[in-house]
This record gives structure tokens, C-alpha cells and sequence, in this order.
């Protein structure tokens, strides 16, 4: 059984805002806020070169080697995101000047020294994914407390940039929030629980909660755990538009929240083709902010932060030792 303590019993939050969620807009009074989110995981998935017992399996390319064994075609899916799918990403956002945010798995950043150089360069922030793309359902609390910090600290020491929010690799557990507080962050990601961000009690004070999402996300090209596969482009441009037109229909009196997640090992041409699409489409609305996580949950806890909510404001650490 798990270890659990007494703080992480917390009950489940099923009423939310009730139907009376708050009256307010984003920045320029935008009623939503798009997130771009680039799910940064290449090279620190299960390898038996890195020592792991069993290789990572979730790409398109089946194979008939045992699972101890390496297998060039399924790592070459990997090396597919960091050689071109992230260069294409960055492209686009460039082309229409959209800032995003990268959930990254803190050791795979070292692996690709000209995209490390280039992120310094771009328009974006980071938020913790863990140190590899691999799932712990057995780590006792102290484990998953120092891959946490870990994340943290070397996103830091990397790039010079505070990290301010987590969406560590699932299974996410009862205490994941509290770690969270504990570990100086600003907020969670780590739920699919709401299209507003919201407060909620960690150890009897608030902590903010900024909801990620699974179905307006190119993963669900696999198909699987994150719900109906995309056939095409169609398919992901059509359910993104749709997402956005309703969630802007529901904004005369509040704002809403519209995560998009990516993945570059993905992002092959002719899936970003409905990223192009959907970007050239939302820049046609005045009442839209495409932004940086950091920047949407700073803006919501400078409007409804209490007096005694986690981490607000954010103290900076000291400053990182970069590298050469």
C-alpha cells in the first residue's frame, strides 16, 4: 500500500464554481487564454542503454524484439521530435508570433545543446514534467519529493528560468499537490478538472490550480488513454475549433482557459498542417491571448490570490549556475 499521510486525505472537489464561476477577463480583455503546450520528452524514455529493464513502446512502430532489447525503428520516433518535430513547432509559433510553454522532462534538455541554445532565444517558459518521461507508480514520497526538485533545479541551473508549475509524469497521486506547495511552486497542472483556473485548500491554505487537458491534445493521434484517435489533421483541427467556438460562447461574463498540448515526436507535416489551420484561425479574433503558462496563472493570482495562498508572490532563487 501506498504511504499516505493524514494531510494528503483531502476530499474529492466535485461542485467547483457551482455554475457561478468569477467575472473577470485576461489581459487586453481577452475572454480566452490558449496555451501552447509542448510536451518535451524525447530521450528520457525507458532505454535499456540507460539502464532501464524495458524500452519504451509508445510509438506507431510495433516490434517483435523483446521488450529488454533495443529497437532502432521505435527510438528512431524519439529522435524524430528532437532531429526535426521540435524545429517545426518553434517555427510555427514563430510565424505567428505565439508565446508557449514547454512541459519538459528536465534531462532531456542537456541532450540537444542547439535547442537548448535556441529556447534562450524564444518566446516560452517551462513547467516540470519530472526528470525522465517515465511513470513511478511505486516511488515513496521522499522519490517523487527529489525528482521534483530535481526538474526544478536543473531547468534552473539550464536555462535561468524559474519554474513556477507542475504537471509531473502521471500517476499523480494524494500528495502531488502538497509536494507541489512544499517545493516553492506557484500552481498545479497536473488535473483535467475545469476550463478555469481555481483555488483549492492544500494543508489549509490555498493553492492555485491552472487545468491542463487531454482531448484538445495530439496525442490522442495514438488513440488510447488520451481518449479517440485523430484520423488526420482534420480531425484535430475540427475538435481544436470546436473546443475554442464554445468555450468563447461561454464567456460573457467570465473567461476561460483553452490548453493545447503537442508533442514534437508527433509533429510530423502533415499533423502540424491543423496547427497551422487553428493558430491562422484564432488570430482572427481581437479577444484572444495565446500565452505562457506562467503569465496565465500570475494574471489569475493577481486578480483572486488570497492573503495566505501558496507561494504567492513567487521568491525568486538563487541565481543558477549556468552552463558554458
Amino acid at each position: 500500500m501506498r504511504d499516505t499521510s493524514a494531510a494528503d486525505l483531502r476530499p474529492r472537489e466535485f461542485a467547483g464554481y457551482g455554475g457561478r464561476p468569477p467575472s473577470f477577463r485576461w489581459p487586453g480583455g481577452a475572454r480566452v487564454a490558449i496555451n501552447l503546450a509542448i510536451n518535451y520528452e524525447e530521450g528520457t524514455e525507458r532505454n535499456p542503454l540507460h539502464g532501464d529493464t524495458e524500452r519504451d513502446s509508445r510509438t506507431w512502430v510495433r516490434s517483435a524484439l523483446p521488450p529488454s532489447e533495443r529497437d532502432l525503428m521505435q527510438e528512431g520516433e524519439y529522435e524524430y521530435g528532437t532531429r526535426a518535430g521540435i524545429w517545426r513547432l518553434l517555427r510555427a509559433f514563430r510565424q505567428y508570433n505565439a508565446p508557449f510553454s514547454m512541459f519538459v522532462s528536465s534531462t532531456a534538455l542537456p541532450l540537444n545543446p542547439p535547442l537548448l541554445a535556441q529556447l534562450a532565444e524564444e518566446d516560452c517558459d517551462f513547467v516540470a514534467h519530472g526528470t525522465r518521461s517515465i511513470s513511478h507508480p511505486d516511488w515513496t514520497e521522499d522519490e517523487e519529493r527529489a525528482d521534483l526538485r530535481a526538474c526544478v533545479d536543473q531547468v534552473w541551473g539550464l536555462t535561468g528560468q524559474q519554474i513556477l508549475g507542475a504537471f509531473p509524469r502521471p500517476p499523480i497521486t494524494v500528495r502531488t499537490r502538497r509536494l507541489m506547495a512544499e517545493e516553492g511552486l506557484l500552481y498545479d497542472s497536473a488535473t483535467t478538472n475545469d476550463d478555469i483556473p481555481y483555488y483549492t485548500p492544500v494543508l489549509g491554505r490555498p493553492m492555485l490550480v491552472v487545468p491542463y487537458a487531454v482531448d484538445t491534445n495530439d496525442a490522442r493521434f495514438w488513440g488510447g488513454h488520451s481518449g479517440p484517435g485523430y484520423i488526420g489533421p482534420a480531425d484535430f483541427f475540427d475538435y481544436l475549433k470546436g473546443s475554442f467556438d464554445v468555450l468563447r460562447t461561454e464567456t460573457d461574463d467570465t473567461a476561460r482557459l483553452m490548453s493545447v498540448g503537442l508533442h514534437a515526436r508527433i509533429m510530423r507535416p502533415g499533423r502540424i498542417a491543423a496547427l497551422y489551420r487553428f493558430l491562422d484561425y484564432v488570430s482572427g479574433f481581437p479577444d484572444v491571448w495565446i500565452a505562457k503558462r506562467n503569465d496565465i496563472a500570475r494574471h489569475f493570482a493577481g486578480l483572486f490570490a488570497p492573503p495566505d495562498a501558496w507561494n504567492w508572490p513567487p521568491v525568486s532563487p538563487p541565481a543558477p549556475t549556468l552552463p558554458d
